[in-house]
């Protein structure tokens, strides 16, 4: 037996770290696994660069493990051959480009089921809700398919223009507490920046027997990262104007405004350190209000990571938003992120050598990369390679002796 058969009938599984191809060829039932924010580079333009000849195909686990796919200018259909974690089954995802994207632009792409019907214990980390959109106030995950798909296009200097088509299992919409008519089932994307989906409606065509959504228009302002399906008659919302944070004096200030409230009890605030807790609460305007503002102090200048939760007169607990924010500079630290080379930089002082913990938190105060660094004695300037981050706000921690080091990095397409 050769040793290139022997290839085709294992199965890999790539777990924390990455690898680069210039072609990814799976036949039989060969799998790549790719688990544990593993990152897989496909270097080759070509539309062939990725291919299953078989059965098997490409399982990713979370958001982060991801088919990276320098794409650039290049045109047509590019096919994902995704297959399910639970039962192994090919769920592939196209991107069909028909106008080229300009800049050495590539698109990162995974996705993941969840075990339940409510969306919102398992969006991914841009996601801040999954309201619905005709009152902006109600949990629609009972409407949508129990699947995200993240295709992420950065590096471009304008976006690719394209179509999309995903594939889903019957499960994911038949899932006990869903509601969903499979045949009113179109693509929705999460505007990050104005934390909306009902911006762009459901869209595409399903073919229940095939379990396909099909030509769904995704022009250069719609690369959102994450997408999902949710029912036409029952769209994914809009709901939170904004969420943000101010430094005051010694604290942080953190102001949001709401489009509409129903059967709101009261706002809580909470603030991530290992585990989200409550620090505060807001009473709520008056109910039907359109655009009411308002306004926390935590009081002091404490970093970190603080989520916006709606309490409901029923005692539901809704995740609104998260925000990074720092008044802190103890460390008079500078903390930079590269897109293009997928580096993050921090240059500070340190009075004394030591081996400190480096932490980067997504604005869910969600973990997502951990590494041990040597500080050395007076300036240090480090940079880690390799952090592919998709576009968004970062929080950095460091612990540099007595003090800790505590800023945000953007990321940037």
């Amino acid at each position: 037996m050769t040793v290139r058969y022997l290839l085709i009938l294992l199965s890999f599984t790539l777990s924390g770290y990455g690898c680069s191809q210039s072609r990814l060829l799976l036949t039989g039932s060969s799998y790549l696994v790719i688990d544990n924010s593993a990152k897989v580079v496909i270097e080759n333009p070509a539309p062939n660069a990725v291919s299953t000849t078989g059965t098997g195909g490409i399982m990713t686990e979370s958001e982060f493990d991801q088919l990276i796919w320098k794409i650039g200018t290049g045109t047509g259909s590019y096919t994902i051959p995704f297959v399910s974690q639970a039962a192994v089954s090919q769920i592939p995802f196209t991107l069909t480009i028909a106008t080229a994207g300009t800049g050495s632009g590539l698109f990162r792409f995974s996705t993941y089921p969840g075990a339940v019907s409510d969306n919102n214990t398992y969006r991914p980390s841009d996601v801040t809700h999954m309201f619905d959109f005709n009152t902006g106030s109600v949990n629609n995950s009972d409407h949508t398919i129990d699947r995200f798909w993240i295709v992420d296009a950065s590096g471009y200097a304008i976006r690719p223009n394209a179509t999309l088509q995903f594939t889903y299992r019957d499960v994911e919409h038949l899932q006990v507490g869903n509601s969903i008519i499979e045949g009113g089932l179109g693509a929705q994307r999460f505007n990050s920046i104005s934390n909306q989906w009902g911006d762009y409606l459901p869209q595409g065509m399903t073919n229940t027997t095939a379990n396909t959504t099909s030509n769904v228009p995704a022009g250069p302002a719609d690369f959102f990262r994450s997408w999902t399906l949710s029912e036409v008659t029952h769209p994914l919302a809009v709901e939170l104007s904004y969420f943000k944070s101010s430094c005051a004096g010694n604290g942080i200030v953190l102001n949001w405004q709401t489009v509409s409230e129903t059967q709101t009890d009261h706002f809580e605030i909470e603030h991530y350190d290992g585990t989200f807790t409550v620090i505060g609460a807001v009473a709520p305007e008056e109910e039907g209000q359109v655009g009411s503002n308002y306004s926390f102090h935590t009081g002091f200048a404490r970093s970190g990571t603080f989520q916006l939760v709606e309490v409901t007169k029923d005692g539901r607990r809704i995740v609104l938003s998260a925000v990074a924010a720092s008044c802190e500079n103890n460390s008079e630290a500078i903390a930079g992120y590269s897109s293009e080379q997928t580096t993050l930089t921090l240059v500070f002082e340190s009075e004394s050598e030591s081996v400190e913990q480096l932490q980067v938190y997504d604005t869910g105060g969600k973990l997502i990369f951990l590494t041990d660094l040597e500080i050395t004695r007076g300036i240090n300037s480090i940079s880690v390679p390799g952090l592919f981050l998709s576009s968004g706000i970062y929080f950095v921690r460091l612990k540099n002796g007595q003090t800790s080091i505590n800023e945000k990095v953007i990321a940037t397409p």
